[in-house]
């Protein structure tokens, strides 16, 4: 029975097969695909190494290289996207993630993983996501856990990848400001807009702030000046439209107007303060997983080149 690692699904019953049930945790978007677990291979149908691709991994195929954008003028496009599949079954195999040879493998599943499913539904139990899956959605999701099963190995034990501190640090350095949401903090002057007689805000001051005409929004009021933290904006403490165009706006620029406690604000963005070391305090660890994540790659690619295709 091949083995795909994932996280556990929340199910009153055990799964008959075996199978990690968190394979179906949730679907991803469902296509309608008429494609059977452990179908025959045609006569004359390719292979990848040693094993010959059955009509229903081809036609898998090519639902998925539709989906990738294949516009179904190249015959071989549903044999390139398995290429990439075996190729990661053959570096999470080499870590110990998973013991899927091929698509067949887990297609198979697909009958038994839907019985448990639809006996849990009857029995009232908790599920995610449908009752039943269709095959291609199924696929997709055990690939997804195949991958993210590879990649948990790559970054702990045994199969590790040596990610120095310092190749972490230059790639931080590279772009910082790719890191800067987490550690920008954000000086502003805020200032009331008066309302309209239907409640919205007045029209005179909405058309001032759409050209930035400050003078006009301000009037004689100084403002109120207001530094908003990255703690602050994680923490939803002004309205999402209001975060979302700060983070956007440049240096001067006048926003809103928002509805803030039963007024109506805008504000100036005065500037903001990037924290370089606290930006990378607080990415360091999502840039090694990056970083790693290349390297599950270029093995895939690896693994992929060193293919011996056969064609029909």
């Amino acid at each position: 029975m091949p083995h795909l690692t994932s996280r556990p699904l929340r199910v009153r019953r055990p799964s008959r097969t075996g199978l990690g049930v968190a394979l179906v945790v949730a679907a991803v978007v469902a296509v309608v695909v008429g494609v059977g677990a452990g179908s025959a291979a045609s006569v004359a149908a390719p292979r990848i190494d040693d094993v010959q691709v059955s009509d229903a991994e081809l036609a898998l195929g090519a639902v998925r290289a539709e989906r990738a954008g294949a516009d179904g003028t190249d015959p071989d496009a549903g044999l390139d996207e398995l290429r990439d599949d075996f190729a990661l079954f053959t570096v999470a195999r080499s870590v110990g993630a998973s013991d899927v040879t091929r698509p067949d493998d887990i297609l198979g599943l697909l009958d038994d993983v839907n019985g448990q499913r639809e006996s849990t539904a009857t029995a009232g139990g908790v599920l995610y996501g449908p009752v039943t899956y269709e095959a291609a959605s199924f696929y997709g999701k055990s690939l997804s856990d195949i991958r993210q099963a590879t990649l948990s190995r790559l970054e702990s034990g045994a199969a590790a990848v040596a990610v120095s501190d310092a190749e972490v640090r230059a790639r931080f350095d590279a772009d910082p400001g790719q890191w800067a949401d987490a550690a920008t903090s954000y000086s502003l002057t805020r200032v009331e807009v008066p309302p309209a007689a239907d409640g919205g805000p007045d029209a005179a001051a909405s058309e001032a702030i759409r050209i930035g005409d400050a003078a006009r929004v301000f009037g004689a009021s100084p403002g109120e000046a207001v530094t908003v933290t990255p703690e602050e904006l994680a923490a939803a403490t002004l309205s999402p439209e209001a975060t979302a165009a700060i983070v956007a706006a440049p240096d001067g620029a006048l926003l809103g107007p928002f509805s803030e406690r039963g007024t109506w604000v805008a504000y100036r963005l005065d500037g903001r303060t990037f924290d370089t070391e606290a930006a990378y305090a607080h990415y360091a660890t999502r840039i090694r997983t990056v970083l790693v994540g290349e390297h599950l790659d270029a093995l895939i690619a690896d693994a992929r080149s060193a293919q011996v295709v056969a064609g029909p």
